[in-house]
């Protein structure tokens, strides 16, 4: 299926973001409200794997936007860079963050043709935690899911058991054979969901390493990192799954 795909600016405040927009053909002039899907990036920002990913929800009848965490321009070159991009936001997911979540947010619900109450977003490693904030926010998306995304509580929030229930539909696909997210942490992240009386599923897939999705990783020598086919194949099916509960018409799984 063919697909419209464009370079996006918008804003946080004075900071100018660059993401990515895809869509079927002609749907922004058709009338339709289309299911849209935010993909947020993993550390090294958006890349061929998210574009391609973004590519792929728009060519089954989504509207997919990759958003931009870091800025428009602000990439790193190396391991070490990409960390440093990152660090700030993780130290202070609930202002910069959190800013950052909701400018894409906002962005997506300002297009007149996207239905704002079917509302998904996904993300890979650092997105991963990107999206599950969002869905403890409570700021009305319909379902998230995390690919092995980092699953820590937001550090200053208030204790789960006090909070509101979480609204969104949330998919954690996690790799059994990730060892940069301990089990422990799996089992706290199961525990806030039980108390926020979340909607939530955790897919543990077996032999999988963190960065399972991405075949650049193939040939990783990392502890704990690699790609994994299967795997790949069986979160993004889990997804699609998840998402045909919030899409009008599922004949678009048809063309799979």
């Amino acid at each position: 299926m063919s697909y419209v795909e464009k370079k996006i600016e918008y804003h946080d405040g004075d900071d100018i973001l660059e993401g990515v927009l895809a869509f079927p053909p002609g749907s922004d002039n058709s009338g339709a409200k289309l299911t849209p899907v935010i993909v947020f990036h993993a550390f090294a920002g958006i890349t061929e794997f998210e574009e391609g990913r973004t590519v792929e929800l728009a060519k089954l009848g989504f509207l997919a936007f990759a958003a931009d965490v870091y800025g428009k321009g602000k990439r790193g070159t190396t391991r070490e860079e990409n960390v440093a991009l990152m660090t700030p936001y993780r130290q202070n997911r609930s202002t910069l963050l959190k800013n950052r979540l909701l400018a894409a947010l906002n962005y997506v619900k300002s297009l007149d043709f996207v239905d704002t109450t079917k509302i998904c977003a996904v993300g890979y490693c650092f997105g991963g935690l990107c999206v599950l904030d969002l869905a403890r926010y409570n700021v009305g998306l319909a379902a998230v899911v995390s690919f092995h995304g980092g699953l820590d509580p937001i550090p200053d929030a208030q204790p789960p058991e006090t909070l509101d229930p979480i609204e969104t539909s949330i998919l954690v696909c996690h790799g059994d054979g990730d060892t940069h997210i301990p089990v422990e942490k799996c089992l706290d992240f199961m525990k806030e969901m039980r108390a926020r009386k979340a909607d939530w599923q955790f897919v543990t897939y077996a032999n999988a390493k963190h960065g399972f999705t991405e075949p650049k990783l193939a040939n990783s020598t990392m502890e704990g990192i690699g790609y994994d086919e299967k795997a790949a194949k069986r979160s993004w099916t889990a997804m699609l799954n998840l998402f045909a509960e919030y899409v009008g018409n599922l004949d678009i799984y048809t063309r799979m």
